[in-house]
């Protein structure tokens, strides 16, 4: 009986590393893919950030000057010229 129970103990270890093992391996998988899918949002956030920055803006600035809206927002000049249209609309009723 004694010799049964420490085979099965030693059994029983030999089970127990395994798992811790592939414990350790799926938990350090996990790590990799985290890192992996930051690297990959990076990425595909900060391309087109740098694509904008690097040739889409210059490109802007050449073609209309500081007068020219970016993407339909107006320059805090142009919006200052226009609440002085609408002051003035205004206040002359």
């Amino acid at each position: 009986m004694d010799e049964e129970l420490k085979q099965l103990l030693q059994e029983n270890l030999e089970v127990t590393r395994e798992n811790n093992d592939l414990l350790k391996k799926i938990r350090r998988d996990a790590m990799i893919g985290l890192a992996v899918k930051v690297v990959l949002w990076l990425v595909i956030l900060g391309v087109p950030i740098f694509f904008v920055s690097t040739y889409l803006i210059p490109l802007l600035e050449r073609t209309g000057g500081a007068s020219a809206p970016l993407f339909g927002v107006p320059s805090p000049e142009e919006a200052q010229r226009l609440i002085e249209q609408y002051r003035s609309l205004y206040e002359g009723q």
